[in-house]
């Protein structure tokens, strides 16, 4: 029950924040200027904008899969297409990260690996992405005048540092500790009572087994610059798009509107991040000097290039495929977990 208030609490939170952003975003868009924006857009350009997406996410799953095959060298390429394309179009249109728990529980037998290991992997993803985002982030700040700078923009690099800092400090030295302490954990009155702790450890040490992939300095490098290149795929989105729709502000404007779009979807929202993503696409664009209407029009459509064919790809992959696990992601990839899940 407390899940359940707890849920909804956070759907409803998100969902006021996504208002609120919203309307930040278009407080000061003109609708007439935002038409005219609109109707000069360069189709070329966003043909562009897709083909880069395709080529940042080939380069998604190609790093999926070189983190799966160290702990299982049967791991297919092409068998991760369909969970990663699957999980981004759930999160997309389903709250509470559920395309994450789908993604994680949902598919171990076709990937032929355990969901603890396939928590690591995504727990690596994350905080390679936020390095990467926060690098650009920070170029990006750099690029500002000193007294132009939003104080909210240098707190927000504080914070951010800060988290990257923590992630990195987990995988490299921490995670020795942090297991003896949950390996502890496992054994309290309550989980050998039920007989779960000897199930319960084994996740554990599948976990921390497969978190160790970044500890070899070469195995990271090579994951941080496969991660970088996703990174400038997806920003180049933002540049053709705004090619497209002759922005004039400074070239630096569309990758530092990237980065902070990006990185507002750690703030809990709708699915999809509609609201925030656009609001501080939007600010990033203003900060380098674009117009409210040339960035509104350009936050809305790098938005909808993000989302829709993703989405629908996604989407259509699961109704054709495992279409249980689309009318309850939570349920089916759950489900699927006890039926799969090797001991």
């Amino acid at each position: 029950m407390r899940v359940g208030v707890w849920r909804w609490m956070r759907l409803i939170s998100g969902l006021v924040f996504t208002l609120v952003c919203l309307w930040m975003a278009l407080r000061h868009v003109r609708i007439d200027g935002l038409k005219a924006v609109l109707r000069g857009v360069q189709w070329s350009w966003l043909g562009l904008a897709l083909g880069s997406l395709s080529a940042g996410y080939t380069v998604r799953i190609y790093r999926w899969w070189w983190m799966l095959r160290f702990l299982n060298p049967r791991v297919l390429l092409r068998s991760c297409v369909g969970p990663l394309i699957a999980g981004v179009a759930i999160n997309n249109v389903m709250p509470f990260r559920a395309g994450d728990a789908l993604r994680v529980l949902g598919f171990q037998q076709q990937l032929d690996t355990p969901s603890a290991s396939l928590l690591a992997s995504l727990l690596i993803e994350r905080i390679l992405d936020l390095t990467v985002l926060v690098g650009i982030f920070l170029i990006g700040l750099l690029g500002l005048k000193p007294h132009g700078i939003p104080a909210v923009y240098l707190h927000t690099a504080s914070v951010l540092v800060a988290m990257g800092v923590l992630g990195w400090a987990l995988l490299l030295f921490l995670t020795d500790p942090l297991r003896s302490l949950l390996r502890k954990l496992a054994h309290n009155r309550v989980l050998t009572a039920r007989d779960w702790s000897s199930r319960v450890e084994l996740q554990i040490e599948r976990l921390f087994l497969a978190l160790n992939i970044v500890r070899a300095p070469g195995r990271a490098l090579r994951l941080l610059i496969l991660s970088a290149v996703v990174w400038a795929c997806e920003g180049a989105i933002l540049v053709f798009v705004a090619q497209g729709l002759h922005y004039q502000g400074a070239p630096l404007g569309p990758w530092f509107a990237m980065a902070i779009g990006s990185l507002s979807t750690l703030i809990p929202s709708t699915p999809g991040y509609v609201g925030t993503f656009d609001f501080f696409t939007i600010s990033g664009l203003l900060a380098y000097g674009a117009s409210a209407s040339a960035a509104a029009a350009v936050a809305f459509i790098a938005h909808a290039v993000l989302w829709l064919p993703l989405t629908a790809t996604g989407v259509t992959y699961l109704l054709l495929v495992y279409p249980a696990r689309l009318r309850n992601p939570f349920a089916a990839a759950t489900s699927a977990a006890r039926g799969q899940e090797r001991t």
